[in-house]
């Protein structure tokens, strides 16, 4: 999780997502002055701004939330983190999570998507796990002490 959000930032997504918002909202702004007070041109507006949002925003996201989780997946594995454990952590948020929206009007891709695209990229990330562990990478990660919960 930790190398998916560093890899946003790697990728700078942010910047790209807002470049995609203001060239849509621009685009869709230009088009509304044009369509006037016609009811009708109106409402045509109102299915455009539905149809960039499902056609340009949304599939946009999903793209950069996979490329996030490839990136990721690089990353763990080359700090020497087993990238196998990407594909285990989506099982258990799948089996963890409720329902879900399509993945057409979601931000990111379906948790089975997301599975898949892991596996696929599994044989790369296990070479660079394999090459961080020749080199001694072994993450030393400690779960630290919690407090017991106390009865209230």
């Amino acid at each position: 999780m930790i190398g998916h959000e560093i890899a946003h930032v790697m990728a700078e997504h942010a910047n790209e997502r807002m470049s995609t918002q203001f060239a849509t909202v621009v685009g869709l702004g230009a088009l509304q002055v044009a369509a006037g007070d016609d009811p009708e041109r109106q409402r045509l507006m109102a299915a455009l701004g539905v149809g960039a949002q499902v056609g340009i925003i949304l599939p946009f996201s999903r793209l950069h939330e996979s490329e996030a989780d490839e990136i990721g997946l690089e990353l763990m594995a080359t700090a020497g983190f087993d990238p196998e454990q990407s594909v285990e952590l989506w099982r258990n948020m799948a089996k963890a999570g409720g329902s879900s929206p399509p993945e057409f009007l979601s931000t990111h891709p379906s948790r089975d998507r997301r599975i898949e695209d892991l596996q696929a990229a599994m044989p790369r990330a296990l070479y660079w796990y394999e090459q961080a562990q020749a080199a001694g990478r072994e993450p030393d990660c400690q779960r630290p002490d919690l407090p017991e919960p106390q009865d209230s």
